[in-house]
């Protein structure tokens, strides 16, 4: 067991409310792109597990203030409604208001801090924070119909396809991954190794009846959703290598090496210190403090780089003072890049595997990385943790939390 860091200087002051916690989280098994749950709006897919986090908590639905929905391409027109129809489903109170947050893939951390802010400040006493991506059912747009047209085709766009592209910089996902790859000397072979061991821990964690405890199964039709499904249980380096670079010739980044696309849904709730003393509920986690960045787009995967770094300067940490971190997968080279530089120890990183075996539905991937990482310190007997996240456009974004 590492050192534990029973008090440090943060640069967050005292809040009206005192501590204010991360108390539980819920989330959905993350389902495969065009599976079992492709059919389900992100409303349905965060309702799910928001009901029953107020199951197990045993909350009154009149005593959340506030909703937060993360998300990050609407797929349905109701999604747009996301978090206040989400209160209304989950039978909040008339009065009870809500909205929806998208900064891309930090979009779920962002609720969290967000929320923190609320509390802080005295706005809210306990906030339901959401997020879910339907990504099966993004859609391809047709442009120009509105008004007519006379000659030529109609200009149509896959809506998935084309965002993983940003616009201002010319440059696909795919390629910050590889330009990181580049950059920090990473090899196919490296990322492979890396992505292999990924499937290995969440393989693990599932066998040994870790990850169940943040999960609320699915039945679907005549099937019950029990685990995520973009798992490799055989996952094998020959099977790997035979895959062609998705982005550029002699490339790292293939359908191995990158996040699984799926489906999901996560809810947590952030309460104050007076809400749990008030209702008897015992938190899991306090949140101690949040820092997001910007980072020059083209390597965009960099972004929990200084994230962390300021996380960790503006609380006068370490980075061996911090005994697990979660860093999204967006890419295998974009997370051997940020470890390399950050110098974190492999075994104290996405100990149950990340987003290349779990996978990455957008707006719930934050809120999944953060709780998972509650629940690892809690069964590892540890203290301090820092989740985070890289962000197209050329972002990063972290939070710090310390167990109960």
């Amino acid at each position: 067991m590492s050192k534990q860091v029973t008090s440090f200087n943060s640069r967050v002051s005292p809040t009206k409310c005192g501590k204010i916690f991360l108390v539980d989280g819920k989330r959905i098994p993350f389902g495969s792109f065009g599976g079992p749950l492709k059919d389900l709006s992100p409303i349905e897919l965060a309702h799910i597990p928001a009901q029953g986090l107020i199951n197990k908590l045993k909350l009154s639905p009149a005593s959340i203030d506030h909703v937060l929905f993360a998300n990050v391409l609407p797929t349905t027109t109701d999604t747009l409604y996301a978090a206040r129809h989400l209160a209304l489903k989950l039978d909040l109170p008339i009065k009870t208001p809500g909205y929806s947050v998208n900064r891309l893939c930090g979009s779920g951390i962002e609720v969290l801090s967000q929320a923190y802010m609320q509390i802080a400040l005295g706005k809210s006493q306990a906030v339901l924070c959401a997020g879910a991506e339907n990504m099966s059912n993004v859609p391809h747009l047709i442009y120009g119909s509105r008004w007519g047209f006379k000659f030529g085709g109609l200009k149509t766009v896959d809506l998935l396809s084309d965002s993983l592209t940003d616009k201002y910089c010319k440059t696909p996902m795919g390629i910050t991954a590889e330009n990181l790859a580049e950059q920090y000397k990473i090899s196919r072979s490296e990322v492979e190794e890396y992505v292999l061991e990924c499937h290995r821990r969440a393989v693990s964690a599932y066998a040994g009846n870790l990850m169940q405890e943040e999960l609320i199964e699915v039945p679907v039709g005549k099937v019950t959703l029990t685990k995520d499904e973009g798992i490799r249980e055989n996952a094998k380096i020959e099977d790997m290598t035979k895959l062609k670079p998705s982005f550029k010739e002699g490339g790292v980044v293939t359908p191995a090496t990158a996040s699984a696309i799926v489906d999901g849904g996560v809810a947590c709730l952030v309460a104050s210190e007076k809400y749990v003393e008030k209702y008897g509920i015992k938190p899991k986690a306090e949140i101690i403090d949040f820092e997001v960045v910007g980072v020059e787009p083209t390597i965009m995967g960099i972004g929990p780089v200084p994230a962390i770094q300021n996380l960790l300067k503006n609380n006068e940490l370490k980075i061996e003072d911090v005994d697990l971190y979660e860093i999204n997968e967006a890419f295998g080279s974009q997370v051997l890049a940020c470890q390399k530089e950050l110098k974190i120890s492999l075994d104290r990183l996405n100990i149950w595997g990340g987003a290349i075996a779990i996978g990455h539905p957008l707006g719930a991937t934050g809120l999944r990385i953060t709780n998972t990482l509650v629940n690892q310190l809690i069964k590892n007997k540890k203290e301090l943790g820092i989740s985070s996240a890289c962000i197209g456009g050329g972002q990063g974004i972290a939070i710090l939390v310390r167990v109960i």
